[in-house]
């Protein structure tokens, strides 16, 4: 991982987890990734069996001048680039098994180099992962300058996180907090429509 908040963001999740193959969702304190929200999105797989966003932070939605709640996962990449990244999605669910994609972004002229991270998380103890909680970062900073909306992203390369413990430095604690709860409370209010989201 190049990003530091990437290597946080990262810890976080390992801590979570101990010596499980992955933490529950209800476990996620958004409060103790508070300044990283903005480049947070969560997925979850549809009846369809489609990856789709859950939510994504706002940095993401500004990247792409649209807001990505409830759209496709595919719709993030370029037209030619979707096929693989549909199925890392669903080999981490389904492996429960961190991913680290090397990604670039398009804005139509200039192509930035970022990493997502794709992190499994259950909604129940005793059943498999359904849901990835994913980040997307540039691999240096300060941000690159793109122009808005980029066309997508696509995949360079990937490779699964091996692992137990804290291995990229100080880890991040927080209360352990409904997700759901704190994340209406951390994030704008335009991630979550007038009715009761679940």
């Amino acid at each position: 991982m190049r990003n530091e908040a990437s290597r946080r963001i990262f810890d976080y999740w390992t801590d979570l987890r101990g010596n499980r193959a992955a933490p529950l969702r209800t476990e996620i304190d958004p409060a103790a990734l508070r300044h990283l929200l903005p480049h947070l999105f969560i997925a979850t797989i549809d009846t369809d069996g489609r990856p789709v966003f859950r939510l994504a932070g706002t940095r993401i939605c500004d990247l792409f001048a649209r807001e990505f709640r409830g759209a496709a996962f595919a719709e993030a990449w370029l037209e030619d680039d979707r096929r693989s990244p549909i199925g890392i999605v669903h080999d981490v669910i389904r492996h429960e098994q961190p991913a680290l994609l090397d990604v670039g972004i398009s804005d139509g002229d200039v192509r930035h180099d970022y990493e997502m991270l794709l992190l499994p998380v259950r909604s129940a103890e005793e059943a498999g992962s359904d849901r990835v909680l994913g980040a997307l970062l540039p691999h240096d900073a300060p941000y690159p300058a793109t122009r808005i909306p980029a066309a997508g992203l696509s995949l360079e390369n990937w490779s699964f996180l091996e692992g137990h413990g804290a291995p990229f430095g100080a880890s991040l604690t927080g209360d352990r907090h409904g997700v759901a709860e704190m994340l209406r409370r951390l994030l704008p209010a335009r991630f979550f429509p007038e009715s009761k989201a679940s």
